[in-house]
């Protein structure tokens, strides 16, 4: 019920922005929608990786074989780094500054944000799951 409630409250609230500004809540879904394919990038690059790389993958009940997998991994890079790019691009052709999609800008700052608090203090305290387990045992 929690997740439900706290759900719609949400999208309750980010209806609201759509009142305020239209532009507002299309850069909003936009840094929304390139966090999601920044996720997948990461995700299947690993895979991609670890197939290129004859590392071992962890056991599944359904596996490709090492060309088919490395073929689907390589495709689904490319389309996903392609939709990512143009994720960036404004609505409309020649958009005025305030038309324009300031998503880059804000994508970039989290980024610039996230890294730099992991060099300088997050690299420190992060145990991992594996350390967990290690001292539970």
């Amino acid at each position: 019920m929690n997740a439900i409630v706290v759900s719609f409250v949400v999208s309750c609230l980010l209806a609201l922005i759509n009142i305020g500004s239209a532009i507002a809540l299309n850069n909003i879904t936009s840094v929304s929608l390139v966090a999601i394919l920044s996720s997948y990038i990461v995700s299947i690059g690993c895979m991609f990786w670890k197939r290129l790389t004859n590392q071992q993958l962890l056991p599944a009940k359904f596996t490709f074989s090492k060309p088919v997998g490395l073929f689907l991994n390589g495709f689904s890079l490319c389309f996903l780094i392609f939709s990512f790019i143009f994720a960036f691009f404004p609505g409309n052709p020649n958009p005025t500054p305030a038309q324009m999609n300031w998503s880059i800008l804000m994508y970039g700052a989290v980024v610039i944000f996230a890294l730099l608090h992991y060099f300088f203090q997050a690299r420190r305290m992060y145990d991992g799951p594996v350390e967990y387990v290690r001292k539970l045992v």
